[in-house]
């Protein structure tokens, strides 16, 4: 018997031909080649994104520095505002900090604070200015007690950076009194063609503001008088560069900032008159949070009537408070006077009682007004 044979068995099929891997490969390799520039475009938009934020950001904290401090510029009696202006440079005296939980002068309240930066910048200490050879102080300044002046010395200035090969590359500096100078900012721009950094304003004669032009700096304060105590306003040109990434150029991000010196304008007075009118109301309430505790005390008046008219010689006003059933006045802080027709001021350190807050204004002998004071806070 002969057996024929059986259909073929299907064989089993494992695996890809070399033309389904020859065609898969191609067809990725021509997704890969059309997404790199796609990829390439988003991680330079994102490499030039970040290097234009990084240099705003240190154009703006530059600035920013400067003028928080700057604006502060006097405040107290002894010392002249401006010791040193020039396109590098500028030099001022101003009550920023201080190791005395009850100064009522100082912006900041620093327990731990260096003691020969937070007081007046001694004679005996005296050191060439920043930039230049010119020694400061030639005399001790004090106040019209006696005392020695508790504003300290405070200088901003730019240094051409020897570690870049650029020649508009500075860096910006922080010295107080004749301590060492600490980095502010790197990587700040001075155009040639601008050749300044700080330029200043004067009031002339006439009263309208004057700018001052690059031939007549630098100007230095002396006791014998001159410009540095007629600058009422400081402009700053910052400037950082970053690098382009898609066409490989540094390009620069500039700030332009103009500070106004709000205690400027009195320096020069030996007197004031008689002593000045305070405050036409004061105001003091509490603020609650949601659960109704209290959080603050806000202390609200109106300018005295001699800021703008009359002698017109009001400098600031201090904010003091006593508990009802004593007399004895805790002096708080005092604000500059700048003119505005109310000021405020919030007290966050309390305590349970029944308290009244008083203003007095303050001219520039000194010699201080009356208290204008507020009905009474019960504070629970």
């Amino acid at each position: 018997m002969i057996r024929r044979p059986g259909p073929a068995m299907p064989h089993d099929r494992r695996g890809f031909t070399m033309i389904e891997m020859i065609t898969a490969m191609t067809i990725f390799l021509l997704v890969i080649a059309s997404a790199v520039p796609f990829f390439r475009i988003q991680s330079n938009a994102v490499e030039s994104q970040s290097g234009r934020m990084d240099a705003v950001q240190n154009t703006r904290y530059a600035n920013t520095v400067v003028d928080r401090e700057l604006r502060l510029a006097g405040g107290v009696t002894g010392q002249p505002i401006i010791v040193q202006a020039s396109p590098w440079a500028v030099t001022f005296n101003v009550d920023l900090v201080t190791r005395v939980s009850d100064d009522p002068g100082a912006v900041y309240y620093n327990p731990d604070a260096d003691s020969l930066g937070t007081e007046g910048w001694m004679s005996s200490r005296a050191k060439a200015l920043p930039t230049v050879s010119t020694v400061y102080p030639t005399v001790n300044y004090r106040d019209a007690g006696g005392i020695l002046s508790s504003a300290e010395t405070i200088s901003f200035f730019v240094l051409a950076d020897a570690t870049t090969s650029r020649t508009d590359d500075y860096v910006m500096y922080r010295r107080v009194n004749d301590r060492d100078s600490t980095v502010i900012a790197r990587n700040l721009v001075v155009p040639v063609d601008t050749a300044y950094f700080f330029k200043y304003w004067r009031t002339a004669a006439s009263g309208t503001l004057t700018a001052i032009t690059a031939a007549q700096l630098p100007i230095y304060w002396n006791t014998a008088g001159g410009w540095a105590d007629s600058i009422r306003t400081i402009d700053m040109r910052v400037s950082s560069l970053y690098r382009e990434a898609r066409t490989q150029r540094d390009v620069m991000r500039t700030i332009y900032s103009s500070t106004r010196l709000l205690n400027a304008g009195m320096l020069r007075m030996a007197t004031c008159g008689t002593s000045p009118l305070g405050p036409q109301a004061v105001t003091a309430d509490t603020l609650q949070d949601a659960s109704n505790n209290v959080t603050q005390v806000r202390v609200q008046w109106t300018k005295s009537l001699e800021e703008a008219a009359g002698e017109r010689d009001v400098s600031l006003y201090v904010v003091a408070k006593h508990l009802l059933a004593s007399s004895e006045w805790v002096e708080l802080r005092n604000v500059p006077a700048n003119n505005s027709a109310t000021y405020s001021w919030d007290d966050f350190d309390f305590s349970a009682g029944t308290w009244v807050y008083g203003v007095y204004a303050q001219d520039c002998n000194p010699s201080n007004s009356s208290y204008t004071l507020s009905g009474n806070v019960v504070v629970p």
